[in-house]
């Protein structure tokens, strides 16, 4: 069995970054409503079909509130803001769809940075910011660092992960992590 490519980034490394792609994408959309939740959740890694032991993929969702994700702002304007803004980046747009239902348009915009980081933003039902790491190299539960939401999410969510990684608590004794100063911020490289 062929293990991925060679991560950048470990799981612990992976959060500061894909959390500064998330808040920068916030910062881009006009008269930004604010996000009723983020999840933090790890997916397995595969070659093959076949999970590959060591690996994991990092995904961190931004949801719209249901209200907000039905309105033209959300739905129709930031998919075509963000387009603009991850191509100007020099993002590699790989999805751009369009999916007529019989009661709303879908949409679906994904973007790959050059470090591997995905950026997805889907107008479904519900509209979410997605952000995925590719597979990276599992970290311990202690090694990872908390990392505050972006778009309005209160810290210590139900889906935060704060219980596992967490479980005295958001850390106090400590500084969170700013995605922005991550000494290996991917905005370094540009």
């Amino acid at each position: 069995m062929d293990n991925p490519p060679e991560p950048r980034y470990t799981q612990a490394e992976a959060y500061a970054p894909m959390e500064a792609a998330a808040a920068d994408s916030i910062a881009a959309l006009p008269d930004f409503p604010g996000c009723r939740e983020r999840i933090w959740s790890e997916l397995p890694a595969t070659s093959g079909g076949i999970d590959v032991p060591g690996f994991t993929i990092v995904e961190i969702t931004y949801v719209f509130s249901l209200p907000d994700s039905g309105t033209p702002l959300v739905r129709e304007t930031y998919v075509d803001v963000l387009r603009k803004h991850w191509t100007s980046l020099g993002y590699t747009l790989t999805r751009d769809a369009v999916k007529e239902k019989a009661d709303r348009t879908d949409r679906s915009l994904v973007a790959i940075r050059p470090d591997g980081i995905a950026l997805w933003y889907w107008a479904s039902g519900y509209t979410v910011l997605r952000v995925q790491s590719g597979p990276v190299a599992a970290s311990e539960p202690e090694d990872i660092e908390y990392v505050p939401p972006s778009g309005g999410v209160m810290p210590g969510g139900r889906y935060d992960k704060v219980g596992r990684y967490f479980p005295d608590g958001i850390p106090a004794d400590r500084d969170a992590v700013d995605p922005f100063d991550s000494p290996d911020s991917y905005e370094d490289d540009l």
